[in-house]
């Protein structure tokens, strides 16, 4: 019977895939052909998803260090695994797809962070690390600190953002199909990843004021995409993270 959280670190296994066995060869040749508002909003997204997934792959040691039990700490550590190839992942696109310059995948980031909002990486660059600091001082923040990082960065800022590059993928003039393949692997990994987190969040005692936080962060993280993502995409995003925070137990006042 497996007990605990090990049946997240099994699913994690069960679902590893290979970033560098993904083919962008008719993805490069289909790059040249969009439209310049679908160069933007596409290479808007992928800049954001660089920035985001380098920055979550790099907090998660925190989170393991402060788990209670060995089995939380398996997943957390099985979590980072997956964020890296997904950092790997949209660096190559970066690269290889979408020919971002710089020799590094540091070199690329800079140059991607002027296609999105200061308040993108304010969120992954500054805030997010600031609660993994706070969290290697103080374990006790754990509820809250996975709080920020599964409710609210990947349940509605990255699952946000994932939704609508799926769309934006829909409705070009031209097929990428090696970005889309990776996109829907992403976004079976970040399923896992929420449920975990719910899983926490469930488990623990939230009081009026963190779960105010929690609502409050949800309703305006997703803003931070910007023009990126429609505001139908931004209230449904909304909606769904209201829900799932009904559904981990979490009461409103």
């Amino acid at each position: 019977m497996i007990t605990g959280y090990a049946h997240f670190a099994q699913l994690a296994e069960s679902l590893q895939w290979d970033e560098k066995a993904i083919d962008f060869s008719a993805d490069r040749e289909a790059w040249p052909r969009l439209t310049g508002a679908e160069n933007a909003r596409v290479l808007g997204l992928v800049a954001g998803f660089v920035i985001a997934e380098t920055s979550v792959s790099g907090q998660l040691g925190a989170y393991e260090a402060a788990a209670p039990d060995e089995s939380m700490a398996a997943v957390f550590q099985a979590q980072a695994r997956d964020e890296a190839r997904h950092a790997r992942f949209f660096d190559r696109v970066s690269a290889e797809v979408a020919c971002v310059p710089g020799e590094l995948p540091a070199q690329r980031r800079d140059a991607l962070r002027a296609h999105v909002g200061d308040e993108l990486v304010d969120l992954f660059e500054h805030r997010l690390p600031a609660t993994a600091r706070r969290l290697a001082e103080d374990h006790a923040g754990l509820t809250a600190a996975v709080g920020l990082y599964h409710m609210v960065i990947e349940g509605v800022v990255l699952l946000a953002g994932q939704h609508a590059m799926l769309d934006a993928l829909e409705g070009l003039s031209v097929g990428l199909p090696g970005v889309r393949k990776g996109m829907e692997l992403v976004l079976r990994d970040e399923r896992w990843h929420i449920g975990f987190g719910s899983r926490v969040v469930q488990s623990a005692a939230i009081g009026r004021e963190e779960a105010d936080a929690l609502l409050e962060q949800g309703e305006t993280a997703a803003k931070v995409w910007g023009d990126l993502i429609t505001t139908e995409a931004i209230e449904t995003a909304v909606r769904q993270h209201r829900r799932r925070l009904k559904a981990a137990g979490i009461k409103f006042w």
